[in-house]
C-alpha cells in the first residue's frame, strides 16, 4: 500500500493525472462462461428489475490488464507498438503451453461491483504476463498511471453504470440476489489474445469494444500467424 501511495505522489509531481481512455485486456469468449454469466444476470434481474441498467453486456466481458491515457494518434501508435513488442515476452512466459483461465464463484467490491472470480492457481502465470505487458508500456513512456494492481476478475454488474439508482438510495447490491451461483463453476477460457481497446470509440458490431490492435498468443496464435 505504501508503495502505491509513493507512486501516486511521483505521478502527480510529474504531470496531472489524465482520465484513462484506453485499456489493455484479455477478451473472454468461451460460450459456457458467457452463458452462465447471463444466467446470473437474469436471476438478478428477475429478483431486482431496477438493476437492469447496472448489468454489463456479456459481449464486453474481459480481464483488464492496464488502463492508459493515450492523448493523440501518435501516442496510440506507440501503444500498439508496445503491445506488439510484449508478444515475445508473453510467449516466453507461456513456453508454448496453453494457459487455462478457470472461473469459479462470485465476488464483490464494496457490494457495488459484482464479478466472477478466477481460480487463484491460474492467476500466477497471468500476473507475470500482465507485468510483461506493463513493462512494455512503461518502456514506451506511456501514461498508465490510472492502472490498479492486476487482480483478474470478470465484472458483470456495476452500480456506477446506473447513477440514477444511487440517487434513489440504491447503495449496495445484496448477495442474496446471486447466492445460488456464489460458489458455481462458470467455465474455462484458454488464454489466446490480448487487445488494446478504446473506451470511448463506437463498439464493434459484435458488441465488443473497438480494438486498435490485438495480438494472438499461445498455441493458437502461432498457427494463425503461419496461415497468414
Amino acid at each position: 500500500e505504501d508503495q502505491k501511495e509513493d507512486l501516486g505522489q511521483e505521478v502527480s509531481k510529474k504531470r496531472p493525472r489524465e482520465t484513462p481512455n484506453y485499456f489493455v485486456s484479455i477478451p473472454i469468449t468461451d460460450d459456457q462462461i458467457l452463458d452462465r454469466i447471463e444466467d446470473v444476470q437474469e436471476l438478478i434481474f428477475t429478483k431486482e428489475p431496477d438493476l437492469l441498467r447496472a448489468l454489463l453486456p456479456v459481449q464486453t466481458m474481459h480481464l483488464t490488464i492496464i488502463v492508459a491515457h493515450l492523448g493523440t494518434e501518435e501516442v496510440v501508435k506507440k501503444a500498439v507498438l508496445a503491445l506488439k513488442q510484449s508478444k515475445t515476452k508473453v510467449e516466453a512466459i507461456l513456453h508454448g503451453k496453453d494457459l487455462n483461465m478457470t472461473f469459479h464463484g462470485i465476488g464483490q467490491f464494496n457490494n457495488q461491483v459484482i464479478y466472477v472470480k478466477m481460480l487463484e492457481e491460474d492467476q500466477k502465470t497471468l500476473s507475470r504476463i500482465a507485468e510483461a505487458v506493463e513493462q512494455c508500456f512503461n518502456e514506451m513512456n506511456l501514461d498508465i498511471s490510472g492502472s490498479k494492481d492486476f487482480k483478474p476478475h470478470l465484472t458483470f454488474l456495476k452500480l456506477s453504470k446506473a447513477p440514477r439508482l444511487k440517487r434513489r438510495g440504491f447503495r449496495k447490491i445484496c448477495s442474496d440476489l446471486y447466492k445460488e451461483y456464489e460458489d458455481s463453476y462458470f467455465g474455462t477460457e484458454v488464454f489466446s489474445q490480448i487487445d488494446l481497446c478504446a473506451m470511448r470509440k463506437k463498439k464493434q458490431e459484435s458488441g465488443y469494444y473497438y480494438c486498435e490492435c490485438s495480438i494472438n498468443v499461445g498455441s493458437s496464435g502461432t498457427e494463425e500467424s503461419k496461415e497468414q
